[in-house]
């Protein structure tokens, strides 16, 4: 997640140098749109700098996604993990 908040901080930063507004945190449907819907992200009217902001983001977007997704896994194989452990421990005593 570090590594995303330092990408989203450059877009924002690089939108804000061109005098646009990019609030990615406090933005729902920038954020839906960016994991659900990405051909609906760059939206027809942002400007120049926006478009590139927003572009930045989406080059990132595929690596978050993975990251995620193997966060999830680890979450579940540590569950089962933890599950049967307790299972063991709890019959020794």
């Amino acid at each position: 997640m570090i590594r995303f908040q330092r990408v989203i901080s450059a877009s924002e930063a690089l939108a804000w140098k061109h005098g646009e507004l990019l609030d990615f945190n406090l933005s729902f449907s920038l954020k839906a749109d960016f994991l659900l819907r990405p051909a609906r992200f760059i939206k027809p009217d942002d400007s120049a700098a926006l478009r590139e902001a927003k572009q930045n983001l989406l080059a990132a977007r595929r690596r978050v996604l993975v990251r995620h997704a193997l966060g999830a896994v680890f979450i579940v194989i540590g569950a089962f993990i933890g599950s049967f452990s307790a299972v063991a421990i709890a019959r020794d005593y």
